[in-house]
């Protein structure tokens, strides 16, 4: 059996471990979007993040994530695609967070859901969800996204 790690996985153990969707969808014309959102405090454009929640797989808490702060909702990959790390800001410092990513194809978005109104949630090309994204892990996250979906053509 062999393991796959990341530099992120020879950090401390008290760095904080989280779940994401990374959320894709392909429009009308058929062309594949990357679904941002904006994170609560800074305002900043990332994907939907959160701890692990208890009883449910890695992947299925970044579907819930996804569906609490976005409304978004579709096929999750059960594997993650990778991770990222970011220094999360605390009340009154900052915490080393380590996030795995899984690829969501979203199919729907409901109209309500928990955190409507917090956050803004915006459709990107790949090219200018990477430009919008300022954590460099994330970028190549999208990047192999990308890669992925659009084959050759990335």
């Amino acid at each position: 059996m062999t393991t796959e790690t990341s530099p992120a996985d020879d950090l401390d153990p008290s760095t904080i471990k989280q779940v994401g969707a990374l959320p894709v969808e392909r429009n009308a014309d058929g062309h594949w979007r990357v679904i941002l959102i904006t994170t609560r405090d800074s305002g900043r454009w990332s994907i939907p993040k959160g701890n692990p929640i208890k009883d449910l797989s890695p992947a299925e808490a970044a579907a819930q994530e996804a569906f609490e702060e976005g409304g978004l909702s579709g096929e999750i990959v059960d594997k993650p695609m990778g991770s990222y790390v970011f220094w999360k800001r605390r009340s009154g410092h900052w915490e080393l967070a380590r996030v795995e990513v899984f690829l969501m194809d979203v199919r729907k978005q409901a109209s309500d859901y928990k955190e409507k109104g917090l956050r803004k949630i915006e459709r990107f090309s790949f090219e200018d969800a990477e430009d919008a994204i300022m954590e460099p892990g994330l970028k190549s996250l999208i990047v192999a996204a990308k890669a992925k979906l659009l084959g050759s053509k990335a």
